[in-house]
């Protein structure tokens, strides 16, 4: 409202949800899905943390880290140490930064080489992950970078029907598929097509990771021609079927693994 100050956004317009993991004799680390951005910290153990990309090792990890937007299932292990972690809206990059989030897609960096503010000092692990971030979340708010509106809109154009395509999201924001490819490379880290699959993908495999009646009218309803279809983006993003990936998260994943 003109003449009135906006409020400040609250923690759900930028964090999806956040994860506390603690070192479990045995275990292997945690399984990270693929989809949009986190940020993580970890807490005491050894210097062998870990996260595995694809066919990409990169080791040893930073203490506080940054992994940008993957593509594949990744496996992130802790070398003993406790992880907390944060899963961000996939809006809200914008937010937090000007740079381009393709150049993190698939990659994990210190947090501080996307922001040199970010010192172990700033933390407070303490409370918690959420009061772990809350200082550099709220550094983040006060810079006042808007929100992308047209971003907003493209996710929600992909959320109200499965079936819409690149074509469909030009035509009804009006704007140039190479415009677009532009925004979501910048905002999402993925170009426009991998985003619209990526998130019909995770948004079937949250409803069937927990249960998997009723798959069929699960997958038509998010446009899914049959089982075979699914099946196929399932060894596109997970390198493993459903019953597989299953196995592998018994406990139906954690905030830090979803989109």
């Amino acid at each position: 409202m003109p003449g009135r100050r906006a409020a400040l956004a609250a923690p759900d317009d930028l964090v999806a949800g956040y994860v506390v993991r603690t070192p479990v004799a045995g275990a292997c680390g945690t399984i990270v899905l693929p989809g949009g951005p986190r940020l993580y910290m970890l807490l005491g153990g050894e210097a062998g943390a870990r996260l595995t990309i694809r066919r990409r090792t990169s080791e040893p990890l930073p203490r506080i880290g940054f992994i940008g937007p993957t593509t594949k299932i990744a496996q992130l292990d802790h070398g003993g140490a406790t992880l907390l972690g944060l899963r961000l809206r996939t809006t809200a990059w914008p937010t937090l930064s000007d740079r381009d989030l393709s150049r993190f897609t698939d990659r994990v960096v210190p947090l501080s080489s996307i922001d040199p503010e970010a010192t172990p000092g700033v933390f407070d692990p303490d409370g918690g992950a959420a009061a772990a971030f809350a200082p550099w979340l709220a550094a983040q708010r006060a810079a006042g970078r808007p929100r992308d509106g047209v971003a907003q809109q493209i996710i929600a154009l992909i959320d109200a029907s499965p079936r819409t395509s690149v074509a469909d999201v030009c035509a009804t924001l009006d704007i140039a598929p190479r415009h677009l490819s532009a925004i979501c490379l910048r905002v999402f880290g993925l170009p426009p097509k991998r985003l619209l699959m990526l998130r019909r993908f995770l948004r079937v495999l949250r409803r069937l990771l927990p249960d998997t009646r009723g798959a069929g009218r699960v997958l038509w309803e998010a446009g899914y021609v049959d089982h075979s279809h699914f099946a196929k983006d399932c060894r596109r993003f997970l390198d493993s079927s459903l019953h597989g990936i299953r196995q592998r998260l018994d406990d139906g994943g954690d905030p830090l693994c979803r989109w």
